[in-house]
């Protein structure tokens, strides 16, 4: 069993999916920390380098190779991985997919003094990227999850979405 979360940036994907992988038992996978990684840069640096048509080609490609034939994961993919139906088809083929959802003011309140690069963020407001985004996140989610609330409160809504329980715990 894995567990992707998809969302907006600022959505919780990360600290949500540390949490429930500790909880689980489950080896964390955070798609922005990789392609950090690999390129010994910080995202918006990469970002601004490669141009985001390349970066969503490297980020698909790492999603894809580094989740595949793995079980017991938890997978945070960029906020962009859904402009690219092949990762997306992927992990749904390996994952159960939740959506974190937030809404805009929320968003926009964690993002705000973020000084890290987001597909989009150049040509667009955050308003504008939220509405294209939101029905592909829509889209591809087997579940949805209220995110606008404190991080141990979402990590519990997962659980019992998934109705997993951690070994030990009735």
């Amino acid at each position: 069993m894995n567990i992707t979360l998809i969302g907006m940036p600022g959505s919780g994907k990360t600290v949500i999916g540390k949490m429930l992988a500790g909880a689980l038992g489950f080896e964390f996978f955070d798609s922005d920390a990789a392609i950090v990684r690999e390129f010994g840069l910080p995202l918006p640096q990469v970002l601004e380098n490669v141009g985001e048509k390349e970066f969503l080609k490297k980020e698909e490609m790492i999603v894809i190779a580094q989740t595949g034939d793995k079980d017991n994961m938890a997978i945070s993919p960029g906020g962009s991985i859904v402009y690219s139906s092949a990762a997306m088809e992927h992990l749904k083929k390996i994952s159960t997919i939740i959506y974190l959802k937030s809404s805009l003011p929320v968003i926009e309140a964690r993002i705000k003094n973020w000084p890290r690069g987001i597909v989009g963020g150049k040509s667009k407001n955050i308003a504008q990227f939220y509405g294209e985004r939101t029905p592909l996140y829509e889209k591809w989610a087997d579940m949805t999850v209220d995110s606008n609330q404190e991080a141990n409160k979402v990590a519990e809504a997962v659980m019992e979405k998934i109705k997993f329980r951690p070994k030990g715990v009735n």
